[in-house]
């Protein structure tokens, strides 16, 4: 991700926050301007137009978002977690307050057309990097994961198919279903590492 000048970088903050309340499509970039203190023709001097401002907009949530996907894990080790278990704890709670992570999840439902193939790459990328969160914690804290790569690699497949459902709670599910479906979903994953040991 390219650097940015502060003031394209405060276009880019209010476009997350526009884009994630309104979808690409019932975006305004006059309202993104005005949100960013400026005109509209001056937003025009950063991002050639709304694919480019949308693209930049969605790579700052994603370095965001894969910030705190490591921190996460980081704060997992710490307290001695199960492995996966901090960063689905902590997701519903994230959801509510980033506009990032919002803004990422209804783009990779609802990817708007005219950047598809970014808004695609981008997010497999950023699960890649929970994917590499969760095996680096399975090798940390089990000895068998050490020299297991195709179990690993079948957990964390496994992994990702809980955090995907769990993405799908947030969007569409109120919080006490998305608290059950959590707690259930990580009930069977220690069951099924618990038949390592």
């Amino acid at each position: 991700m390219k650097a940015l000048s502060p003031s394209a970088a405060r276009v880019c903050d209010a476009a997350i926050g526009h884009f994630a309340a309104n979808g690409y499509d019932a975006s305004s970039l006059n309202e993104i301007a005005q949100l960013a203190g400026m005109r509209k023709a001056s937003l025009y001097a950063h991002f050639v137009n709304k694919d480019a401002l949308f693209v930049a907009a969605f790579q700052r949530a994603l370095a965001s978002e894969t910030t705190f996907v490591e921190r996460m894990f980081e704060q997992e080790a710490v307290n001695a977690l199960a492995p996966g278990h901090w960063l689905v704890l902590q997701l519903a709670e994230r959801y509510q307050q980033s506009e990032h992570l919002r803004l990422i999840l209804r783009s990779a439902f609802l990817p708007p057309a005219e950047v598809k193939a970014q808004v695609t790459s981008g997010f497999e990328h950023y699960l890649e990097g929970v994917r590499k969160g969760f095996c680096d914690a399975l090798s940390a804290r089990f000895a068998w994961a050490a020299n297991a790569g195709t179990r690993v690699e079948l957990y964390a497949d496994a992994y990702l198919g809980i955090i995907d459902s769990l993405h799908v709670e947030l969007m569409y599910a109120d919080p006490a279903v998305y608290t059950r479906r959590a707690a259930s979903l990580l009930k069977i994953l220690d069951d099924s590492l618990s038949l390592n040991q």
